[in-house]
């Protein structure tokens, strides 16, 4: 009861402010994702800040597809709303499963305004900390889909994450999802959200986890959990009109 009282007032703040700020949902959102991703992974010894980071980077990759996959879903149903060309291709692995890749993907992932990567990269600059080669994590991922090395992030022995960037998302994606949608007007907003909260995590983790290292734990996992097909995993009922948002 607590909670959609909370999630009420805060929905309330998004209407109030959002003709001055139309990223306002996006915003709110992201601190809210992260207060609750805060109090799940904690325990008695406290919060492993890489584990953290690696569900972060897990959930604003899958977030890409499945932003997508929403906006494929609307213009099929009205293709006069969305004009613009999105697409997903589909690959097939080494190990016969299914695959995502394309353009309407990468620009999502690393290439528009709002994207994962340029929201990441953006904090980093900000802190004047180097910044990680993407390019090369891109490269190592096509590389190894279908392979027994894929989605295992390639992150030092002493920073390693509780679990796998898969298993994270099997288990916190279902629960969490409903959440993100309640602070978004339409689908491409949802990396969005997931972008500002990295943004706010780098900043959070700063003085135990190197930024540079942080943004490289990052995008070792939302590239490759951008690219996976988990079809048990479905979308919600959307009523979503287009908006001049981010794309």
């Amino acid at each position: 009861m607590e909670q959609a009282a909370k999630l009420a007032g805060l929905k309330a703040a998004i209407q109030s402010q959002k003709k001055t700020d139309p990223l306002i949902g996006p915003k709110i959102g992201a601190k809210e994702v992260n207060q609750r991703l805060i109090a799940g992974l904690k325990n008695e010894k406290g919060v492993h800040v890489e584990s953290y980071l690696t569900v972060l980077g897990t959930l604003a990759g899958f977030s890409c597809q499945m932003s997508l996959r929403a906006k494929m879903a609307q213009k099929k149903a009205h293709p006069e709303s969305i004009p613009e060309t999105i697409t997903l291709v589909v690959a097939s692995g080494a190990d016969g499963k299914k695959y995502y890749f394309g353009d309407s993907l990468n620009q999502l992932l690393a290439e528009s305004q709002y994207s994962i990567w340029r929201l990441a990269a953006g904090a980093l600059q900000k802190l004047g900390a180097p910044i990680p080669d993407v390019g090369e994590i891109f490269k190592h991922v096509s590389e190894t889909v279908g392979g027994n090395t894929f989605g295992i992030p390639r992150i030092p022995e002493n920073h390693r994450p509780g679990d796998l960037p898969i298993n994270y998302l099997r288990i916190i994606w279902p629960s969490l999802f409903p959440v993100v949608t309640q602070f978004c007007d339409e689908p491409s907003e949802w990396p969005v959200l997931f972008g500002l909260a990295i943004q706010e995590a780098i900043n959070m983790t700063k003085a135990v986890v190197d930024p540079g290292l942080a943004v490289s734990i990052i995008m070792e996992c939302a590239i490759p959990m951008s690219k996976i097909d988990l079809p048990e995993f479905t979308l919600p009922t959307l009523n979503y009109k287009k908006t001049s948002g981010p794309t």
